[in-house]
């Protein structure tokens, strides 16, 4: 009976570990967010701010970038998408890295502020929005960066 049990928890852990999220798709340092077409129903979303985002399936990151990030609302999961976006406009200008998405499955592009975007990208789900300490490297990072 107890090696019955320990294997149902092992299952149980190891189906856990093969749904994880993978690494963090965005680090942030978010300037300003925008909804379209509107706050009350949006669809998409435009941040603007310093990013540092991971390659597609990966955990090696970019160097900072200035910049806009461009994504369409998930069908799936859209009201849980529609609280992290809110959550990213609090944060707007306040100093506050965060970190959201997940790398493994989506990704993020990083477009030049006066480039024209037309075909926004999905936003990815998996880790939620997490507020990052200032000392962690890629806070750090976006925190000291210069070019804007």
């Amino acid at each position: 009976m107890k090696s019955i049990v320990l294997t149902a928890v092992l299952i149980t852990i190891s189906a856990g570990l093969i749904q994880a999220s993978g690494p963090m798709a965005v680090y942030a340092l978010v300037d300003k967010v925008t909804f379209e077409p509107n706050a009350d129903k949006p669809e998409r979303i435009r941040v603007s701010g310093v990013f540092i985002t991971a390659e597609p399936r990966s955990d090696v990151y970019s160097a900072p970038q200035h910049g806009i990030l461009y994504f369409t609302l998930p069908a799936r999961n859209a009201e849980v998408a529609q609280r992290e976006w809110s959550d990213l406009k609090s944060v707007a200008g306040t100093q506050q890295v965060v970190a959201f998405g997940s790398s493994w499955y989506g990704k993020a592009t990083v477009r030049k502020t006066d480039e024209e975007a037309k075909t926004p990208e999905d936003y990815t789900m998996g880790n939620g929005l997490v507020k990052m300490n200032a000392d962690h490297p890629r806070a750090k990072a976006l925190l000291d960066y210069k070019d804007r």
